[in-house]
């Protein structure tokens, strides 16, 4: 009997040891290059303005909530002002849509619970009297600010913003 206890043993031996190779390295990496919390905001729906919601509610973790569509708005172009109650409406290709409200730091989220739409999607989003609808579609993922991130240039859109005007013109820009 002890001779099948060994190979019994180096098996479950080695599949302990093989097991931490199942972890998505490239998604830790992006998780750690979010950077810290910032400690003075607990985690929860004002957290991480700005940054790529998804990396961490997109299915693979670490955060226990999974979105379907997550970003954060802002008021002016280049501006730090969160876009407070503006309404996100999100159309897919099948005509399916959900709108949410973003919060009191301009972030807005769907859960998948709420609604998996159909890409490519169409956002568009209200503040007030000025309605900007994006301009392109969104084709595959959720995560507004993988493509919405400061400074805008060849590889970002920049930020998601109501108007390029403190005076409130209506050209802005999701």
């Amino acid at each position: 009997m002890t001779s099948l206890r060994v190979p019994a043993l180096l098996l479950i031996t080695s599949w302990l040891v093989s097991a931490p190779g199942c972890v998505d390295e490239t998604h830790e990496e992006e998780v750690n290059a979010l950077g810290p919390e910032d400690p003075n905001v607990p985690r929860g729906p004002l957290h991480r303005p700005g940054q790529p919601c998804l990396t961490c509610h997109g299915g693979l973790g670490p955060a226990s909530h999974q979105f379907s569509i997550g970003g954060t708005v802002y008021t002016v172009e280049g501006q730090a002002a969160p876009a407070v109650g503006a309404a996100v409406l999100v159309e897919d290709i099948t005509g399916g849509f959900e709108t949410v409200q973003s919060n009191e730091v301009g972030n807005f989220y769907i859960t998948i619970q709420d609604w998996e739409p159909t890409y490519p999607t169409l956002p568009q989003v209200t503040l007030g009297s000025v309605n900007q609808q994006m301009t392109t579609h969104v084709g595959r993922d959720g995560s507004c600010a993988d493509c919405h991130q400061d400074p805008p240039g060849p590889t970002s859109a920049g930020h998601i913003y109501i108007t390029t005007s403190p005076t409130g013109s209506s050209d802005g820009g999701p």
